[in-house]
């Protein structure tokens, strides 16, 4: 009779969750490696029995499918709208070789898509070229802000505070907890926000845009700006204060008092209404 060697769970659950993670193992991880020394890890069928229908591959095999089913599935609603850039099939292609190649050892699956930009940008289609394709850039901008989109989401922020309202005085505005402000090659916010609303938006051409993600009582709302406001909030966001986040825009964009104070009641309206600013 065979004799049976017994695997101690820690050792036998370290070396599942590798099989799990990395199937085609594209890791320096040897699954044989996270078990005992004395165990003899020369096959599959050491550690997994086959059954009369099947084979202990194919007994794992369904657990690996089934484990990066849920993967995928989890990367496309992380990037549903790069999702639809894509394809379905060209992006089940890229998440795939990217769950293979940097799997996921966090229990957090919000963590999953963190290094998708930067895989995407090592792996572009034009690596080779002189010359890159605008698209591509496009594609790895929108992957990268769907991903912080998720991350502004999760973070841990003040909730308890006042928001501003037109009645308030203008040296008490501050920025909310979680206002965060994006700068994009393309009209990525644009493109978002119309796949959003299910409007089947198109791979759009080059050019500039500016936007900013808030998020009040765990709802997150994005709204497109200006280079000028932009960079009015963004002198906010280093510490400014309003006033001093004033003088600083008059000085950098050369405007008159009469001038920027039309311009700023109506910003200062506007951002009131879209709960950017506190008391």
């Amino acid at each position: 009779m065979e004799e049976k060697v017994n695997i101690p769970l820690t050792n036998f659950q370290q070396w599942m969750q590798q099989m799990l993670l990395d199937p085609f193992q594209q890791t320096d991880v040897d699954p044989r490696d996270l078990l005992p020394t004395s165990f003899n890890t020369s096959a599959l069928e050491d550690v997994v029995h086959h059954s009369e229908r099947l084979t202990a591959r194919e007994h794992i095999g369904i657990d690996q499918r089934g484990y990066i089913a849920r993967l995928r599935n989890c990367m496309a609603q992380q990037f549903s709208a790069l999702e639809y850039a894509l394809g379905e099939d060209i992006f089940c292609a890229f998440a795939d070789n990217y769950l293979a190649s940097k799997p996921s050892y966090n229990y957090n699956l919000a963590l999953l898509g963190k290094h998708f930009p930067e895989y995407l940008e090592a792996n572009r289609p034009d690596a080779a070229e002189e010359k890159k394709e605008d698209w591509i850039n496009f594609i790895i901008e929108l992957a990268q802000f769907e991903y912080d989109i998720g991350v502004i989401f999760e973070q841990k922020a003040e909730e308890d505070y006042q928001l501003a309202t037109v009645n308030s005085q203008e040296a008490a505005l501050q920025l909310v907890p979680i206002c965060e402000l994006f700068k994009f090659q393309f009209p990525v916010q644009e493109y978002y926000s119309e796949f959003k609303n299910e409007k089947k938006p198109d791979v759009p051409f080059e050019s500039e845009s500016y936007c900013v993600v808030l998020r009040y009582k765990f709802k997150l709302a994005v709204y497109p700006l200006h280079k000028e406001q932009y960079d009015f909030l963004k002198y906010m966001k280093e510490g400014l204060t309003i006033s001093e986040a004033i003088s600083k825009f008059k000085e950098n964009y050369n405007v008159d008092a009469t001038e920027f104070d039309t311009i700023w009641s109506r910003w200062k309206m506007r951002w009131i209404a879209a709960k950017i600013f506190r008391v």
